[in-house]
């Protein structure tokens, strides 16, 4: 399909304590129609996973302080662009591409290209694993962003403000233009972050729908279920501590620094809410743990408010 242009294309993963997820994504990736010349691996791991001998082309640099995804990706976008590759493939290790998607998202690039679009981020249709739904792209909407409602409507694409950072496509001949990922974010919140960069500039993140990649959001596991009378059990997702705390604190800040001055007050309201929800989710569902996940929200939230960031979590 992408025959006009020859482009560039490295890969990125952020690796972390499973070398089964990150085997299968390197497979998938190594398999495209349209090939990757290089992967590029930043291993979180306490001990490594593999040298970077176990498969061609592949550069792997260990952390085993564990930077976490966001110093991952900073440091694989300037890896790209410095090695002057033309798009950087941006994975989590939970991911498994089919196997043409990358030729469709180069194609639909180039298409768009030949118009007045200015697109920094392509990305395809992400599934989850566990739940076999649609994580749809986001828009920031007032003062939080949410699920874009007609993205099921649009037949080709659809533009939006965040995606998931597994799977998209990063034009880096833009992303020289844009702020790079916030190291001190570290863990979650990373992606949507990262997209506004480039909606601030003025650059266009898109979904591909004639593509689709399977990818693992979370953990599940069937858990007894307390305080509800008429259900003894189910299945859901469960978190640890330290994802509970990265999650409040990094959408609390991220909310409250991008509203409009004028609603902040809604968002302060609204980051309250959710800590509420998230400690009744933890109560219901949690099977371990309960009392210092709870904490982690609580204190995530209000280390969002007054901004203190960094791998504060031990």
């Amino acid at each position: 399909m992408c025959e006009t242009i020859a482009y560039r294309v490295a890969a990125y993963i952020t690796a972390y304590q499973d070398l089964e997820a990150l085997d299968k994504c390197i497979t998938a990736i190594e398999r495209q129609s349209y090939p990757v010349q290089e992967i590029f691996i930043v291993d979180n791991s306490i001990t490594e996973l593999f040298s970077q001998t176990r498969y061609k082309n592949t550069v792997v640099e260990f952390h085993p302080e564990n930077i976490g995804v966001a110093g991952g990706l900073k440091i694989g976008i300037c890896w790209a662009i410095e090695k002057g590759y033309d798009f950087l493939w941006l994975f989590d290790q939970d991911s498994e591409p089919c196997y043409d998607i990358l030729e469709n998202l180069l194609f639909k690039h180039q298409e768009l290209s030949k118009t007045e679009a200015k697109v920094g981020v392509i990305a395809p249709v992400i599934f989850d694993i566990n739940t076999n739904q649609e994580i749809p792209g986001c828009v920031f909407k007032n003062y939080k962003f949410v699920p874009i409602a007609s993205h099921r409507e649009r037949q080709d694409f659809y533009r939006c403000d965040g995606v998931i950072t597994s799977g998209s496509l990063v034009d880096l001949s833009i992303a020289k233009d844009v702020e790079l990922p916030r190291e001190d974010f570290f863990l979650d919140a990373v992606d949507y972050a990262y997209c506004m960069n480039f909606r601030k500039k003025g650059y266009e993140i898109v979904v591909v729908k004639n593509t689709m990649m399977k990818h693992r959001l979370a953990n599940y596991s069937k858990v007894k279920v307390r305080l509800i009378k008429d259900i003894k059990e189910v299945i859901t997702f469960i978190c640890s501590p330290s994802r509970y705390y990265y999650a409040c604190r990094n959408h609390t800040f991220f909310e409250t620094r991008t509203s409009p001055k004028r609603i902040l007050y809604r968002t302060f309201i609204y980051r309250l809410k959710f800590l509420i929800r998230m400690i009744e989710r933890i109560v219901h569902y949690e099977p371990d743990l309960v009392l210092l996940k709870i904490w982690a929200c609580i204190l995530g939230t209000f280390d969002g408010f007054r901004g203190k960031l960094g791998k504060t979590w031990q």
